[in-house]
């Protein structure tokens, strides 16, 4: 045990030390973007001046700020050369954003204009990176490179599908995101768990939550002519707003359920290993009382990353003198209504994920089932 330890905390070391690496590498590289230049910041103090004081009907405050910086470009044509420019901010950066000393940026330098594009953060995302390998490899050992697949494949898919997507114009939306559904949950499967009873039962279990409460609901929004739906207030651009809203649903339902499915399936599955004579009915209850523990913490997980999405543009509403329920209307309305279906389809895979690991017993008796306790067999 000691030395399986030792193991994981080598590599997790050699994960870190890797990476620590790799972000003072992209921290300092230069010359490998095109479409920008990188620059830098050389001043010590950045001069900041106050131009003017903002105040809306509301009565919320806000400042314009405008930033001289000095910069020295670091890569491209333009290599070694100074520059000097003005950078325009709102303190509370809603649009806009406040630079500091010696910070790397991106600019785009046009008839001697350097014009600012971004931070330089690719560094940060390489560090945070890192420090998620780490803890991965500290936690699950080998097991952390399945995973790490499993996510790479994932976005490959991903991307696929998006392309797809385009490629059809958003034609059969819904048709093509079931299609991923089953994908994706089979290959994150597969990688995690290997090709066995248990990930087919699993796999059953996730498929079967996913579209039974996504069917659940359409024939409830059909019923109810889908109305107070305000897909309008959706950032869809000019696609099909309730295609869009639909497709987003199949693919919040599947990150709710996957998971649970294959806590309760892997548990009674080790149950029936430990325990060889247990009863189907046994196991139902077991599934029972597992799926009661977890829906709970899943279900409020789920809502408080809706509640975090939606935060921000709740406060604006708000804050610009709207009613609670215009807000809930156009800030909300889509994103609880996911959360619903979501939360449906955790419960009713409490069900599947019980109901299709009774196929782990071999010697299946379905009338135990519903035999009363301390009834004769």
């Amino acid at each position: 045990m000691n030395f399986k330890w030792k193991k994981k905390y080598t590599a997790a070391i050699i994960v870190a030390i890797v990476g620590a690496v790799l972000t003072v590498v992209t921290y300092f590289a230069t010359d490998i973007y095109q479409k920008d230049e990188v620059a830098l910041i050389t001043d010590d103090k950045i001069k900041d001046t106050l131009i003017e004081k903002n105040e809306d009907v509301y009565k919320n405050q806000d400042q314009t700020r405008q930033q001289i910086l000095h910069l020295k470009i670091l890569s491209g044509k333009h290599k070694g050369e100074t520059y000097t420019t003005k950078n325009v901010y709102y303190p509370s950066q809603l649009t806009t954003q406040k630079y500091h000393a010696h910070q790397r940026i991106f600019v785009n330098i046009k008839k001697g204009d350097p014009a600012i594009v971004n931070p330089k953060r690719d560094w940060v995302l390489v560090l945070v990176v890192t420090i998620t390998l780490a803890l991965m490899v500290t936690i699950s050992g080998k097991h952390s490179i399945a995973l790490v697949i499993s996510m790479a494949i994932s976005w490959v898919l991903f991307y696929l599908i998006i392309v797809w997507d385009v490629h059809l114009n958003g034609s059969h939306i819904i048709l093509l995101f079931g299609l991923a559904d089953i994908i994706f949950s089979f290959f994150s499967l597969l990688i995690v768990q290997g090709f066995n009873k248990k990930m087919l039962v699993t796999w059953l279990a996730t498929l079967l939550g996913v579209f039974v409460s996504f069917a659940l609901c359409y024939v409830i929004m059909k019923l109810t002519g889908e109305s107070e739906m305000k897909y309008e207030t959706g950032d869809y651009a000019t696609q099909d707003p309730r295609g869009l809203f639909l497709a987003q649903t199949l693919i919040g339902i599947l990150g709710a359920v996957m998971d649970e499915a294959t806590d309760i399936v892997s548990s009674l599955y080790e149950l029936i290993q430990t325990k060889k004579d247990i009863t189907m009915k046994q196991l139902v209850q077991s599934g029972r009382t597992m799926g009661q523990e977890i829906m709970g913490p899943l279900i409020n997980v789920l809502v408080l990353i809706f509640i975090a999405g939606a935060l921000p543009e709740t406060i604006l509403y708000l804050r610009d003198n709207n009613t609670l329920a215009s807000t809930f209307g156009f800030t909300l309305s889509l994103g609880a209504t996911q959360s619903v279906i979501s939360a449906i389809g955790i419960v009713l895979t409490v069900i599947f994920a019980t109901g299709c690991s009774l196929f782990f017993i071999k010697d299946r008796d379905w009338k135990s089932l519903f035999k009363k306790e301390g009834e004769n067999k």
